[in-house]
């Protein structure tokens, strides 16, 4: 019997993009449709003949709300605990930039007051 976590690590991506279409209750052509490519290079993803390219990937990230990246490629899905950490690295990038639109700020003003 297989757990939950089990299954997430063995789907493939291609199993991923099918679930992605039937969650969304999508057809193969509707969810090409919405997404901008031949129904074709979808039903040659979901039966597993080809894998889907970045550009593909990213139209689907970008056309589905719920999907993200860790998700799509490698079958992880955002929990609380990396959430946390997800948050965490935010907050640092968003001092960082503050930090750096101060000194720039600061630059500025001693530029133009010269």
């Amino acid at each position: 019997m297989s757990t939950e976590k089990e299954k997430e690590v063995t789907e493939t991506i291609n199993e991923r993009v099918n679930s992605i279409i039937e969650k969304e209750g999508h057809t193969i052509a509707t969810f090409a449709k919405k997404i901008g490519v031949p129904w074709t290079t979808i039903k040659n993803i979901v039966s597993g003949r080809n894998a889907p390219s970045y550009d593909i990937i990213v139209k689907i990230i970008n056309a589905v709300d719920w999907v993200d990246a860790n998700y799509l490629i490698m079958g992880e899905k955002l929990t609380k605990g990396n959430q946390g950490n997800l948050l965490t690295i935010v907050e640092r990038q968003n001092k960082t930039i503050e930090s750096q639109q101060k000194t720039i700020d600061r630059l500025t003003k001693k530029m133009l007051e010269n």
